[in-house]
Parts: C-alpha cells; sequence; structure tokens
C-alpha cells in the first residue's frame, strides 16, 4: 500500500505543469552577498601610490509562486583600508576626510556611497532571476579624498604617470598636487563603481558562488546566493 501511494505521489509531481513544479523550488527569501576591494591609484602599477579599499553589497529579494516580488539592496564600504605603494615604500597614502560635486552639483562628505540603500527589481525565468538595481547612470559608486607624498628623488616622474594613466583609464580623479624640491605630495579626489552597474542573471540555487578578480588586481567582485528561510 505505501509503494502505491509513493507511486501515486510520483505520478502527481510528474503531471503537474513544468512552471508549477519549478517554482515550488524557487519560491522564498534569498540574498545575494556580493564583496570585494576597489584600488584607487594615483600613478600607475608601474609607479604610483594608493589605496585599496574593502566592500560588501547585500541584495535580499522574495520569490512566490515562481514570481519575483520587490526586492532592496545596501552597499557600504569596510574600514580596513590598505595603503600601495609601487614600487614598494616609496608612496606614504592614506585616507582623508575631503568633499566632491556630483553630477547634481551637490556638494558631499567623503568617503561617501552614493547609494547606501537602493529597491531592485528582477524577473524570474526557468530557474533563474535577473536581477536589476533601480539606479540610472552614473550608477552607484564609492567616493574617496586620499594624500600620498614620497621624498624619493628617483620618483620624479610620478605626476607625469599619473596623468597618463588617468587619460588612457578614464578615471573619475581630480588631483591637487604640490612640489618642492623632491617632496611631492597630492590629494586626490577619486570615485570607483561599485556593483551591481546592470543587470545581473543568475541561477536560483542555494549556495551558488562567482568570483572575478584576484586579491591581487585592481578589483575583487565575489557572488554568493543563499536562502534566508
Amino acid at each position: 500500500m505505501r509503494a502505491a501511494h509513493r507511486l501515486v505521489a510520483a505520478w502527481l509531481l510528474c503531471c503537474l505543469p513544468l512552471s508549477e513544479a519549478r517554482a515550488a523550488g524557487l519560491d522564498g527569501r534569498w540574498q545575494l552577498s556580493i564583496s570585494g576591494h576597489n584600488t584607487y591609484l594615483f600613478g600607475e602599477g608601474a609607479l604610483g601610490g594608493g589605496l585599496r579599499i574593502p566592500w560588501e553589497v547585500s541584495i535580499e529579494f522574495q520569490v512566490a509562486a515562481g514570481e519575483f516580488l520587490a526586492g532592496s539592496g545596501s552597499a557600504r564600504w569596510l574600514d580596513r583600508v590598505g595603503a600601495l605603494s609601487f614600487p614598494p615604500g616609496w608612496f606614504d597614502c592614506h585616507l582623508v576626510e575631503g568633499t566632491y560635486l556630483d553630477s547634481n552639483l551637490g556638494l558631499h562628505e567623503t568617503p561617501r556611497v552614493r547609494l547606501a540603500a537602493f529597491p531592485v527589481f528582477g524577473e524570474v525565468s526557468e530557474a533563474r532571476v535577473a536581477l536589476r538595481p533601480a539606479y540610472a547612470a552614473p550608477g552607484n559608486y564609492l567616493a574617496v579624498t586620499y594624500e600620498c607624498v614620497t621624498d624619493n628623488p628617483l620618483a620624479e616622474d610620478w605626476f607625469m604617470f599619473a596623468e597618463r594613466g588617468k587619460q588612457v583609464l578614464g578615471k573619475r580623479q581630480d588631483a591637487e598636487q604640490r612640489r618642492d624640491g623632491v617632496h611631492q605630495q597630492v590629494r586626490v579626489r577619486e570615485v570607483a563603481s561599485l556593483p551591481p552597474e546592470a543587470t545581473i542573471d543568475l541561477p536560483l540555487e542555494d549556495g551558488w558562488t562567482f568570483t572575478q578578480g584576484t586579491a591581487a588586481d585592481t578589483s575583487l567582485t565575489s557572488y554568493r546566493l543563499h536562502r534566508l528561510d
């Protein structure tokens, strides 16, 4: 009798519309955790100084009857700032307080995440979810102000390298430079993007992970999706 009941249950599950069968395994509260770092560099990898700043983004959303319900996101930078010097020991850099003007000419203090909280839209299809942040260009970003100094005479071309790097890489960077003999000092206001910059498409699988970059790269982004219930 028990075997017959199991056969009936299996038959009923098989006979459910495919969309309903899939929805039964997707419904619930989910969280996408995104972590990584941005590199703020005045100069280039061969000659420059700056900071590496870690951050984290969290997106929570709910799926019901196989449909996406409104989600929300949050972003913050982490106070574990690391100083960078290329070559090692040539530049002394640290985070400082400052201000910057946004695209609407609003004045803000740094460090600042443009959107510490934001809505998230989405769509579920074929056991995947597409998450789209509810903001437009310039997107979300972390704006910082930092200072770097050097007294190394071998760093004579530092400012020239920095200007070339800014033009080639298109950095959102503004610098106040001062030189007194071999002593060189710069105060930099810089902006770097935070994810998600566009739609993220991923499988609705508990424990799914994906990483772009390494700890030594200019940018590192790691994704992890898990159920909350």
